[in-house]
C-alpha cells in the first residue's frame, strides 16, 4: 500500500508543478488592449513643402569715374624762334672777321644763334595741367536672400478597417503603410 500512496503523492506533486509552470502562459489575445502591427492601403500621398530662406553672396561691380591731371606743355614748332636766333646770330657773326673769316664767322654765328633761338623758344612755352577722367571698376560682395521650397515630408491618406485616416510621414510609403493597431478583445 505504501507504494500506491507514494505513486499518488508523486503524481499529485508533478501535476501541481506542471500547472504552476503553465499558469502564466496565456495567449496574447486574452490581454486587454495590446498593440499589434497591420498594413493599410494607401489612398493618396501628397508632398508637403516648406519655404526656407537661403542667403547668397552676390558680387556686384560698377564703373566709377576717377579724376586726374598731369602737367603738360604745348610743344609748338619753335621754327620762328630758331629763324630769329639764326638771323641775329648771323648778323653778330658777320661783324667779326674779314674776307674768308667773315663768311665762317657769319655761318658759326647763324648756327649758334639758331640753337640759342630754338632753346629760348622752348623755355617760354607755357606748362598747364591737363585734367582727365578715367573709369575704374569697383566691386563689392552683397548678401541677398532668396526663398525656395523644400520637401518636408508627405501627407498620407490611408484606408483601414472601413475607415480613412490621415498622417504625416517623412517618406513616401508607397502602396501600403504599416500601422500599429490596438486590439481590445471582447470577453
Amino acid at each position: 500500500m505504501k507504494t500506491k500512496t507514494s505513486k499518488i503523492l508523486i503524481l499529485a506533486g508533478l501535476m501541481t508543478i506542471s500547472m504552476a509552470s503553465f499558469a502564466d502562459k496565456k495567449p496574447h489575445h486574452h490581454k486587454v488592449g495590446y498593440e499589434n502591427s497591420a498594413y493599410a492601403r494607401v489612398l493618396e500621398v501628397t508632398p508637403v513643402y516648406r519655404e526656407v530662406r537661403v542667403e547668397q553672396p552676390v558680387k556686384k561691380c560698377w564703373q566709377e569715374p576717377v579724376a586726374g591731371s598731369h602737367r603738360s606743355s604745348h610743344h609748338s614748332s619753335s621754327a620762328g624762334a630758331t629763324l630769329a636766333g639764326g638771323l641775329i646770330g648771323g648778323i653778330i657773326g658777320h661783324q667779326f672777321g674779314s674776307g674768308r673769316g667773315n663768311k665762317l664767322a657769319t655761318a658759326v654765328g647763324t648756327i649758334i644763334g639758331a640753337q640759342a633761338g630754338h632753346d629760348a623758344g622752348r623755355d617760354f612755352e607755357p606748362y598747364y595741367d591737363e585734367s582727365y577722367t578715367r573709369y575704374q571698376e569697383v566691386c563689392e560682395v552683397q548678401k541677398t536672400n532668396r526663398y525656395e521650397e523644400i520637401e518636408d515630408g508627405f501627407k498620407v491618406k490611408y484606408h483601414y478597417n472601413g475607415k480613412s485616416y490621415l498622417t504625416h510621414m517623412p517618406y513616401n510609403p508607397g502602396e501600403r503603410i504599416k500601422i500599429n493597431v490596438t486590439v481590445n478583445p471582447v470577453f
